[in-house]
């Protein structure tokens, strides 16, 4: 029911348990729900991207605002396709065929 989700519990807990200082957003509301949230994380020492063609707001202005507003507590943007290029580091990642083909 919050819209930060580092207020509800359960969220914060499966976070902590993952053990991971980077945190990879996507998610709808960009001006609200994924803002809030990605502030708080920022705010609590994670390294936070906004994976910008991956949230949305049902005005294009609302978005654009969010992630404007998203780059003064340092929270960095990234697109799809470079998230997984990232993740994959090598043409010789497991997945890499799979991803490419998704991509293209």
């Amino acid at each position: 029911m919050t819209f930060n989700c580092c207020a509800d519990g359960g969220f914060q807990r499966v976070l902590e348990a993952g053990a991971r200082p980077q945190v990879l957003m996507a998610g709808i509301e960009a001006h609200v729900c994924v803002y809030q949230t990605a502030r708080a994380l920022a705010a609590a020492g994670y390294e936070v991207e906004v994976v910008a063609d991956a949230v949305s707001s049902r005005n294009p202005e609302h978005k654009a605002l969010a992630l404007a507003k998203l780059q003064q507590p340092g929270v960095g943007w990234t697109c799809v396709e470079m998230a997984l290029f990232e993740l994959l580091q090598t043409a010789e990642a497991p997945a890499f065929k799979a991803i490419l083909e998704i991509v293209k």
